[in-house]
């Protein structure tokens, strides 16, 4: 019996690999002693068309108890949710209310998500991604909607 999500996840990642060659073709390659711009991109891309395969033809020696499986429908809606809100609330508010929000309600996708656990995540989260980003890297995003 086929495992149809499996064959599902095993597509996904041959068709996110093969988007990944070929939006990486322009690249050069370069070698292992100089490594080209292209070359990081088209091995990533290898290796998920290579995962693709692999569960793909695991998938046809399952025995799957449902057809399609027990869809995540809480993650599969909390989580998109999520990062638009963040793209849409870091120029706006910051980046502090955007990653807290980003990862309070990415987290809460789990159905054993504790929002005390989840407050600590995100704050420890968000200090850490404006010491790398804002004072790090310099990148200049916004720290709260005033600044």
């Amino acid at each position: 019996m086929l495992a149809m999500p499996d064959i599902g996840a095993g597509l996904f990642f041959i068709a996110a690999g093969m988007a990944g060659l070929w939006f990486g073709r322009g690249y050069a390659l370069g070698s292992l002693a100089q490594m080209g711009p292209g070359f990081f991109p088209k091995v990533i891309s290898a290796v998920l068309i290579g995962i693709g395969v692999t569960v793909a033809i695991r998938a046809r020696h399952s025995e799957a108890a449902d057809l399609f499986g027990n869809w995540p429908w809480r993650a599969l809606v909390l989580i998109p949710a999520a990062l638009i809100l963040f793209g849409l609330f870091v120029p706006t508010f910051g980046i502090i209310p955007a990653t807290l929000s980003l990862i309070i309600l990415s987290g809460y996708a789990s159905r054993e998500a504790r929002f005390g656990e989840l407050l600590v995540l995100a704050v420890a989260l968000t200090a850490f991604s404006i010491l790398v980003f804002v004072y790090g890297l310099g990148l200049g995003f916004r720290i709260l909607p005033w600044d």
